[in-house]
């Protein structure tokens, strides 16, 4: 009697109760002849997914505690079947956002006070023509040092085939306002020559076995074509570091005191780097405004004639000014190109 009573009890999920006339079967138990109703279908369903879903839920182990009742009213339809999924959806709180959580650019939400109140001073989505682009510059240059002027150009160039590659440099005409340590390697009577010119460091083979030792105190380093043989061993400690003589930049001379004297009074040194990009500094915030423009449309010019053969349609993408600490400000690139046309003239 104890065994029907379990087995009438287990399959009333499935199937009304049998009538008590007729024979208990194993057959009838597992298939049977009648469809569950409606309401009998979200019980099934949390039968079976009551497990898996208090381990998702929980990897931990505690057992998430269910429902008391599944039929609570408005849980279930009588039409319909289980409405809703689970339970109420989860909603967020509401609670608004202060600070620089409130910011709409994520990454505005990293910058500093100071950042964010010179910003405000220029129109992110505004191009500006070159006079406004620096006087700009320099009201937004509020750090508690000399910042430098910088310009930073996106060109249309691919550095990894050679007709793509662009390197030279510009001779700025009113300096780059920093004093820059030269050291010079070559042998024979030039090495008086380099000293008389203003070299702060001259050596030959003593020198090459100092900078391997490890010896670095210099911001350029300018060689004559008899030492560069001797030079090549040094390719893996000067090359990272930019330092290894090139005639493209005009660090490998035979006219020694001119090299000397043209990166003495502001002659720059840039190249595209990995992504297309020209990072160019040309001055200090504390020039004048004409002397700013002056070195950066030397810069413009200087990278329009330096075009690569290999470059292709359009050669300038974007043009961007900034100082060291400063937002950058966008450029006109067509007002760019054609005010260093008329100031040429």
């Amino acid at each position: 009697m104890a065994t029907a009573a379990a087995a009438t009890a287990s399959s009333s999920l499935l199937a009304p109760a049998a009538s008590s006339t007729a024979p208990a079967s194993s057959n009838a138990l597992l298939f049977p002849s009648s469809v569950p109703s409606l309401r009998a279908y979200p019980r099934l369903l949390l039968a079976f997914r009551r497990p898996a879903a208090a381990a998702i839920a929980d990897p931990q182990g505690a057992v998430l505690e269910e429902e008391a009742e599944v039929d609570q009213q408005g849980q279930y339809d009588d039409d319909d079947g289980y409405e809703g999924g689970r339970g109420p959806a989860f909603t967020a709180p509401t609670r608004p956002r202060t600070g620089k959580a409130a910011l709409l650019l994520k990454r505005d939400r990293t910058r500093s006070k100071r950042f964010l109140e010179i910003q405000k001073l220029r129109e992110s989505k505004k191009d500006y023509d070159v006079p406004t682009a620096i006087s700009l510059m320099k009201q937004m240059s509020s750090a508690k040092f000399v910042e430098s002027a910088e310009a930073h150009f996106r060109m249309n160039l691919d550095p990894k085939y050679n007709d793509q590659q662009l390197r030279a440099t510009v001779n700025l005409p009113k300096g780059t306002g920093q004093s820059v340590k030269i050291a010079v390697l070559t042998q024979g009577e030039k090495i008086d020559e380099a000293r008389a010119a203003g070299a702060d460091i001259v050596g030959g083979e003593d020198l090459i076995e100092q900078i391997k030792g490890g010896f670095m105190e210099f911001d350029k380093l300018i060689a004559s074509p008899d030492m560069m043989p001797k030079v090549a061993g040094l390719g893996k400690i000067l090359g990272p570091r930019g330092l290894m003589p090139n005639p493209k930049a005009g660090t490998v001379s035979s006219n020694i005191t001119q090299a000397i004297e043209e990166f003495k009074k502001g002659k720059v040194e840039y190249r595209v780097d990995k992504s297309g990009i020209v990072h160019i500094p040309f001055g200090k915030v504390d020039f004048p405004e004409e002397d700013l423009i002056a070195n950066f449309m030397s810069v413009v010019r200087s990278v329009e004639r330096n075009k690569p053969s290999g470059a292709k349609g359009i050669y300038w993408k974007t043009a961007y000014l900034c100082s060291s600490m400063g937002p950058s400000i966008k450029l006109n690139i067509k007002e760019m190109l054609d005010y260093g046309l008329e100031s040429s003239d």
